[in-house]
């Protein structure tokens, strides 16, 4: 019995220290209460990279790694979910949704990482020094996750790529190209399997749901 509670008194104290970790390091909407951050999230800010570069929304859970180089930039919309082990990685920008929910290790690259030229390669090789490394000398262009997005485990996302609102990307797919609004899409590389899935009625049999769109009818609130 003691022992829980100390173990839990612990943890309530790591999570404390990393949330001040990460709030040290971004710019985070107004209600900082609302940032849930477990252990495994970081936010890491190299080669100039400042904390002026990353945006977090409110009522955001953070499970995941966000990376900034040479200022790339990263925004995340209101009531967003990053998942364990996710990892975005930016040196141009990445933005996402509001109500976005990303499953485990889901990848998300404005960049290819590394140069393609075979020249350029063999020289990182040989002389190994970090400049070389930095995600600025490959190839790189913005991406977009609209909103209410549901990004299934292990699934990757490269550069260039816009997911319109509403989406969902099966597990495990990787996304080469940009996707268009209310698609589920699958595979690698992913393809539309499924499209207008705006029109798809919610299921009835949950009360909270019932309940929250009565009360969004009334309130004359539902888009």
């Amino acid at each position: 019995m003691i022992v829980s509670i100390v173990s839990r008194l612990i943890i309530k104290v790591l999570l404390k220290r990393k949330k001040k970790q990460l709030l040290s390091k971004a710019i985070v909407a107004k209600n900082q209460d609302e940032l849930f951050c477990k252990r495994a999230s970081t936010i890491t800010l190299v080669d100039g990279s400042t904390p002026n570069d990353i945006i977090i929304g409110n009522k955001v859970w953070m499970w995941g790694r966000l990376n900034s180089q040479s200022g790339g930039k990263i925004s995340i919309g209101n009531n967003t979910q990053i998942g364990y082990g996710c990892a975005i990685n930016a040196v141009e920008s990445v933005s996402i949704g509001n109500y976005v929910m990303f499953g485990p290790y889901v990848t998300i690259d404005d960049n290819n990482n590394h140069p393609v030229s075979p020249a350029f390669r063999k020289y990182m090789r040989i002389m190994g020094d970090v400049d070389s490394s930095r995600w600025k000398h490959s190839a790189h262009a913005p991406v977009v996750v609209g909103d209410n997005c549901w990004i299934g485990r292990n699934v990757s996302i490269m550069k260039g790529v816009t997911i319109g609102e509403n989406c969902v990307i099966a597990a495990n797919s990787v996304v080469t190209k940009s996707i268009p609004a209310n698609c589920i899409v699958a595979g690698n590389p992913a393809k539309v399997v499924k499209t207008n899935i705006d029109t798809i009625p919610a299921p009835t049999s949950c009360e909270g749901y019932n309940e929250f769109v009565k009360q969004q009818t009334e309130n004359g609130t539902t888009k």
